[in-house]
């Protein structure tokens, strides 16, 4: 593997930026990593950013949720959409951080949740039991949504990875994983969905820390199998990082790997349009076709954020080097996943 994922040694003036491990977290928090106050009434808190999402992939249908602290505001959306009746159903209520909010800032160890009168989402981190979990119920007239899951480990296990991620004078963290299983119910308008760990795949995607002002990116994430039965996840993205660092991981039987900068190619006025996803090392050939949207155009004055997020299928191919010019190929034919425009004033 790649030296690029050997495990991170503590930061210091030598070996920052930009670093990236895999495996175990190793920290008790990112307050060390992000070098932040230890002052609660510090401005730096009303910078800092926070968010947790988990995504379930299924034949049947693509559930997301997210907790996401932006220190002044706060927020959560949980969506589920049906596969069988192209149905989306999407809960994203905002409100300022009154105490509805926990976020602990441990990856592998702790709560994310969000209390509002619409609802409420709780996402659990236990290392111990190797296994996230997600319980949340949003009701309103007319719609629903409540999900009891839990994300587990693939029999072959999966390796996370961590990125410490300069930006500017400050820095990000993120931990990402594309590939777990799930097991549970998604219930969507009283349409219940059992979860198998043989054909739900999961995604999980923590992050915590300081972003520009204005941030524009692309993303794209998805799990499943290749047309051989290789278990296959991946995390892409464009934009938000830049500086030497990037987060673009293809997992391959639990087993990570870096893949260069990647391109996207789609017409966002046209939200049913395929999306081309290529990588400029030329081992990524993907298009992802769309089967539902969510969107969103919010101003809040100090925060705005106007993003699509198609859910769907991807195909095409990976191909991964191994020793001398030879290559893995995987085909796909169809594994489920999200991608995402979205510009960020906060």
């Amino acid at each position: 593997m790649n030296s690029y994922l050997k495990k991170l040694e503590k930061p210091s003036k030598s070996n920052y930026p930009p670093k990236a491990w895999s495996g175990a977290f190793g920290y008790p928090d990112t307050s060390e990593l992000l070098n932040l106050s230890p002052s609660n009434v510090s401005l730096e808190r009303f910078r800092e950013k926070r968010w947790c999402y988990m995504g379930v992939i299924h034949p049947d249908v693509i559930f997301g949720c997210a907790v996401i602290h932006l220190g002044y505001i706060s927020s959560a959306f949980v969506f589920g959409f049906d596969r069988q009746e192209k149905t989306m159903v999407n809960f994203a209520p905002i409100f300022p951080p009154l105490g509805q909010v926990r976020y602990d800032r441990n990856p592998e160890q702790g709560i994310c949740s969000y209390n509002s009168i619409w609802g409420k989402l709780i996402q659990t981190m236990d290392s111990v039991n190797k296994t996230h979990s997600i319980n949340t119920s949003f009701k309103t007239p007319g719609k629903s949504i409540t999900a009891d899951v839990r994300l587990v480990e693939p029999e072959n296990g999966i390796s996370p990875m961590h990125f410490l991620m300069p930006l500017g004078k400050r820095k990000a963290y993120t931990t990402k994983i594309a590939g777990l299983h799930a097991r549970g119910q998604i219930s969507i308008n009283k349409k219940q969905f059992d979860l198998n760990p043989n054909n739900s795949f999961a995604i999980f995607d923590w992050t915590n820390g300081f972003f520009k002002k204005k941030t524009f990116w692309n993303w794209a994430c998805g799990a499943g199998t290749s047309d051989d039965g290789t278990p296959i996840g991946f995390n892409f993205s464009k934009g938000v990082y830049t500086e030497g660092l990037l987060e673009n991981i293809i997992w391959v039987n639990g087993k990570p790997y870096p893949i260069d900068k990647i391109d996207f190619k789609y017409d966002a006025s046209n939200l049913k349009s395929s999306w081309i996803i290529s990588s400029q090392d030329n081992h990524i050939h993907l298009t992802f076709t769309p089967e539902g949207v969510r969107s969103a155009n919010d101003n809040l004055g100090l925060l705005k954020s106007q993003f699509i997020q198609p859910c769907g299928s991807f195909k095409g191919t990976i191909e991964l080097p191994r020793s001398g010019q030879d290559t893995n190929r995987y085909n796909i034919s169809s594994i489920g996943g999200v991608v995402e425009e979205h510009y960020a004033q906060w």
